[in-house]
C-alpha cells in the first residue's frame, strides 16, 4: 500500500512456517547509494523445516541450511527490521489504509482482519484482530466503507465505518 499523505509503502511478505511480515519502505530512501534491505532469503522470524518443501532427498535442503542458516535479527546481520512478524504465519495478504495513521492487513490462513495504527516515529501500536472465518483474499476501502474479498464463497463482506 503507497500512503502518498506519509510517502511510505506498506508492504506484505510472507516468511516461511512463521515470519509473515509487514515493512515500512520509505520512499526517499529507495535508489540511494545503499540499497534497502528487509533481509529475505537471509532473515525471518519464521522456520524452515526439512520437511517443509518436496524434494526427492531432503538431506539437500539440510545441508543448505547448515550452510545459508536463516537468521532471526534482521538489525543485527545489517538488514530492516519488519513492523512486525507473525508468528505462527497468518498467510498474510492485503493492507490498505482506514484513516490517518490507522491501517488494516488481511489474512488468508487466520481468516482475520488486523487492525493497528503507527505512532509518530512510525512504530506499529494497538494492533487488533477480528476473526472473519474465511480467507480474505483482497481488501479495498472507499467512502468509509471496507470491502472484503472473500475466497471460499466468492463473496463481498463490507464493514461501514462512522
Amino acid at each position: 500500500y503507497f500512503d502518498k499523505e506519509n510517502n511510505f509503502i506498506l508492504e506484505t511478505e510472507h516468511g516461511p512456517q512463521g515470519g509473515d511480515e509487514i515493512n515500512l519502505i520509505e520512499v526517499d530512501k529507495i535508489n540511494k547509494d545503499e540499497p534497502l534491505n528487509y533481509g529475505w532469503p537471509v532473515v525471518s522470524a519464521g522456520e524452515i523445516s526439512i520437511h517443509q518443501y518436496e524434494m526427492p532427498e531432503p538431506s539437500l535442503l539440510k545441508k543448505k541450511l547448515e550452510k545459508y542458516p536463516l537468521y532471526k535479527s534482521h538489525i543485527k546481520y545489517g538488514f530492516i527490521e519488519p513492523l512486525k512478524s507473525f508468528v505462527p504465519s497468518i498467510g498474510i495478504s492485503n493492507i490498505t489504509k482506514i484513516t490517518d495513521n490507522k491501517y488494516v492487513v488481511s489474512s488468508l490462513r487466520d481468516k482475520s482482519l488486523y487492525f493497528f495504527e503507527l505512532n509518530n516515529d512510525n512504530k506499529l501500536i494497538n494492533l487488533e484482530r477480528f476473526e472473519i472465518l474465511e480467507r480474505i483474499r483482497d481488501l479495498i476501502f472507499k467512502d468509509n466503507k471496507l470491502y472484503l474479498f472473500l475466497e471460499s464463497t466468492a463473496s463481498i463482506g463490507v464493514i461501514t465505518f462512522n
